[in-house]
């Protein structure tokens, strides 16, 4: 299946490491939250406005990383863990076509071309960063060690 999202944006370089992947994607979803903690009057468009840029680019690159380096190394432990793969791939799709509509509808925001209510722009943001904190818990607590252990760390 291919993805939309397999040419990271090139300002943004790429991850040392895993856990680099699953710092940055966090720190993403922090900032999310708070431009949607700070919805409809303290916004500060600027910031949101770099967030919206940095969001595709960001995922992006990790998503590739982590389908590039990880899922190889992960699948070497079994058949058994190649329908958890698949199942991060679709996640990785769901996310980054999510993202691109957080991004277009945070820039519209954020430059005052209202396309949703501020409740609707905080629900999409939420919906946004919840899913990628699951998916990045997933990552943590079971990808990670699941990594490190067949690379032998």
């Amino acid at each position: 299946m291919s993805t939309p999202h397999h040419r990271a944006d090139q300002s943004e370089t790429v991850p040392a490491s895993f856990d680099e992947c699953l710092t940055r994607q966090f720190a993403l979803c922090a900032a999310l939250e708070t431009l949607a903690d700070t919805l409809p009057l303290n916004v500060d468009t600027l910031a949101a406005t770099r967030l919206a840029e940095a969001l595709h680019p960001t995922l992006s690159c990790c998503q590739i990383f982590e389908e590039t380096y990880v899922f190889p190394i992960i699948a070497q432990s079994g058949p058994q863990v190649e329908l958890i793969v698949e199942r991060l791939r679709h996640e990785h799709i769901e996310d980054i076509y999510h993202a691109r509509d957080v991004c277009d509808s945070v820039k519209a925001f954020a430059g005052r071309r209202h396309r949703v209510t501020a409740n609707e722009e905080g629900y999409m943001l939420r919906c946004l960063f919840t899913s990628l904190r699951r998916h990045l818990a997933f990552d943590r607590d079971y990808v990670m060690p699941l990594y490190l252990q067949v690379r032998g760390c």
